[in-house]
């Protein structure tokens, strides 16, 4: 049932109840504590009087002196004194009186503190007996369960309705961020919740809430630009092999079928893998894609796809064997998207090389093309990034092959990064752990 309670009740509740119980505790000590100390007080007291009457009956030889000198207060009650010739009572006042048995036996029945002393005297052994009534202790200690009974309920109720006070203010901050949290959306994700300034626990979930919003407004963006730039760039070829077709099929007698068969190939080529490495993009921001992980010999994927054909040749003498941890297909799709990239620009000849050095392995590709400017080589690894629009749309690229590079290099634990090529061209550089 508790659980159904709001925090703030609950913490008012068990505060409440704790306190409670201490309170209980702490009040049966306290009269236990009381009552004893009232009793030993009493004790204490009578023997001081027991003492000095003890010293005024062993200095008188013929009897029990029929008046008392007590030094200090006089008891508050009549003193029993026991000898051999019978009981006396010795008042407050000092007299000394002879005791009835029976009233004596009474008051030995009633619920008193009782006292002994020993005196030995020319009349023999006397025994000196204070029996002190107890009522006023009860009194006092009724006087104090009293005042409990009215101030525990009283105490229990200010302390739980302090805690909700202090509870509602702690809570407070929660409270607001819940409430911006809660009307934050989709279009309103630029928006975040309230920081308090106390440094506390409530400060920092507001802190990495915030974060955690910063992060999904920057997957939010990513992800409408890349469904923006995805459907723009795979309706071009698209409308192109559609505009071909309508065009041949006005002028059926006229157009080169086969001419208009290469370009919608060439069109559905480049179609195919912009698909290819949006599904790949995809693959690899899921998660880890090296928990299939094998043992690959990067040399043979180099050489088997330098031996693709491209329109200029591509120089492998350099390339030596190395050995890295990871998925075959992915590091493949790697390679070529970095080989086809050096081709795209390359004016003579695109150079590839492989080592293994101390523990790394590392692959080049070198092209003698333009190069990329220093601001731009970060840039390039991002989707749909070209550099030179209108050169990379004539020879197919979309701006994806280097961002599959960045991602898959990436996620098998390894660098890539762009350096000069003199006297002209780019150089890619991947370095990846040995196996």
């Amino acid at each position: 049932m508790i659980r159904r309670l709001s925090v703030r009740w609950r913490i008012t509740l068990v505060a409440a109840g704790l306190f409670a119980v201490a309170l209980g505790l702490a009040s049966f000590v306290l009269v236990r504590e009381v009552r004893a100390n009232l009793v030993d007080s009493i004790r204490s007291s009578d023997k001081q009087q027991l003492a000095a009457l003890a010293s005024q009956i062993g200095n008188n030889n013929d009897s029990v002196p029929s008046h008392f000198d007590f030094e200090g207060p006089p008891p508050r009650g009549a003193l029993l004194v026991q000898t051999p010739v019978g009981l006396f009572w010795i008042l407050p006042d000092g007299r000394s009186v002879a005791a009835d048995p029976r009233a004596a036996a009474a008051l030995a029945r009633q619920r008193d503190v009782e006292t002994r002393e020993v005196v030995e005297s020319a009349q023999g052994r006397i025994t000196l007996v204070s029996q002190r009534s107890l009522a006023e202790v009860d009194d006092t200690i009724n006087s104090i369960t009293d005042a409990l009974i009215i101030g525990f309920p009283a105490l229990v109720l200010l302390v739980g309705l302090l805690t909700w006070y202090l509870a509602g203010r702690a809570l407070r901050p929660v409270e607001a961020i819940r409430a911006e949290a809660a009307s934050i959306t989709g279009s309103t994700i630029h928006r975040r919740v309230p920081v308090p300034e106390s440094g506390d626990e409530v400060s920092s979930l507001a802190v990495t809430m915030n974060e955690m919003l910063d992060r999904l407004e920057d997957a939010a963006t990513r992800q409408r630009r890349f469904v923006s730039d995805a459907s723009h760039e795979l309706r071009s070829p698209v409308a192109s092999i559609r505009t071909q077709l309508e065009v041949a099929l006005r002028r059926p007698n006229r157009d080169d079928w086969a001419v208009v068969a290469q370009r919608v190939l060439a069109e559905d080529e480049r179609l195919e893998q912009a698909v290819a490495d949006l599904v790949e993009l995809a693959r690899l921001e899921e998660g880890d894609t090296t928990a299939d992980s094998v043992e690959v010999d990067l040399d043979e994927i180099v050489f088997e796809e330098c031996a693709r054909e491209r329109a200029v040749p591509i120089d492998t003498t350099r390339v030596s064997g190395g050995r890295v941890l990871g998925r075959r297909d992915a590091l493949a799709r790697a390679v070529r998207n970095l080989i086809d990239n050096a081709a795209r620009h390359a004016e003579t000849t695109v150079r590839v090389s492989l080592s293994d050095d101390d523990g790394t392995v590392e692959l080049v590709v070198a092209d003698d093309g333009p190069g990329i400017a220093p601001g731009d080589r970060e840039r390039v690894f991002e989707r749909f990034t070209r550099l030179d629009e209108g050169r990379a749309r004539d020879a197919g690229g979309m701006g994806l092959g280097l961002a599959v590079v960045k991602s898959t290099i990436e996620r098998h634990r390894g660098t890539v990064q762009i350096e000069e090529n003199p006297p002209h061209g780019a150089t890619f550089v991947v370095r990846l752990p040995a196996a």
